[in-house]
């Protein structure tokens, strides 16, 4: 068994700058939030992000100046607005982007997962998409039956982090809950780094094996990382937080941005989790999970 564990603070020397990154996560869901802020206080620059559904994780790495391109399906804060780092970086043209629509940068990453050049789907129609990115979708003929059909170009990022519940040493890695696209983009991916809720023995895996979504021969690295979803959630362990997206949401789109990212910059992760945690703010969380399973159990 090879033990593939490293610390979180190693994670600047395993993502290299102007490196295409695939995060994990969708909606408010998993995304890798301790590898995000890791990268900030490494000082990594360039780096190209690849997100299906992004949220907080890309709009922070935009606004904290890490990205130099993007390539996504959709970046939003959902219920909180708009996404105003990744928002600004386009429209004022300092963030260079590649838009996909989401079937299609999924098809692309099964692709590069099955190691050929592209696959072919039905669609988009009506999409202005593919016209505008010759050098990733074109038209092709089905040799059996002659239909018309869109390829998408294979692709395989550098480096895919994803956020698990639990792994073990070797990177076989466990949810209790979506994987979102985490799977397609590790099973793409050069490189996978993999963070979780906590490292556990092998043995734990092996009794709980219907929940590993992700094998370790798949994974580089793995990270203990508590709260490392944070503030977006990871069930069944936390929901997402309000009150930190709700700040998150002021700060990007206000004066008090420059202090946001400084802060984040110079903080260890331990005391990112004291701080967030305060108030009672982990009891109320804690209570919000409970009540959801207490819910889903009477439901079922």
């Amino acid at each position: 068994m090879r033990n593939k564990v490293v610390a979180l603070e190693e994670l600047g020397e395993l993502v290299g700058d102007g490196e295409t990154v695939a995060l994990g996560g969708s909606w408010y869901a998993n995304h890798p939030m301790a590898a995000v802020r890791q990268l900030i206080r490494a000082g990594r620059k360039d780096l190209h992000a690849m997100t299906i559904v992004g949220s907080v994780d890309v709009d922070l790495l935009a606004g904290a100046g890490v990205l130099g391109h993007l390539s996504f399906s959709m970046v939003t804060l959902e219920a909180f607005g708009l996404a105003p780092n990744v928002r600004r970086g386009v429209e004022g043209g300092t963030l260079g982007f590649t838009e996909f629509t989401g079937l299609g940068l999924l098809i692309g990453l099964e692709a590069g997962h099955r190691g050929v050049p592209f696959l072919p789907y039905r669609g988009p129609f009506g999409s202005d998409i593919p016209a505008q990115y010759p050098e990733l979708y074109s038209t092709v003929t089905c040799p059996f039956t002659g239909e018309q059909l869109t390829a998408v170009r294979a692709i395989n990022p550098d480096v895919a982090i994803v956020h698990a519940l639990r792994s073990d040493a070797e990177g076989n890695a466990q949810w209790d809950g979506t994987t979102g696209p985490d799977v397609d983009m590790v099973q793409a991916a050069k490189r996978v780094i993999i963070t979780c809720e906590e490292i556990v023995p092998r043995e734990t895996i092996v009794v709980n094996a219907h929940m590993t979504k992700v094998p370790g021969y798949y994974v580089d690295a793995v990270i203990e990382a508590p709260l490392g979803a944070h503030p977006t959630s990871h069930v069944p362990v936390y929901p997402l937080d309000p009150w930190q997206l709700m700040e998150y949401a002021g700060a990007a789109s206000g004066d008090g941005w420059n202090d946001y990212v400084e802060r984040i910059r110079y903080e260890s992760e331990e005391d990112y989790r004291g701080r967030v945690l305060g108030n009672g703010r982990d009891k109320v969380l804690h209570s919000l999970v409970e009540e959801a399973r207490v819910l889903e159990v009477s439901e079922a």
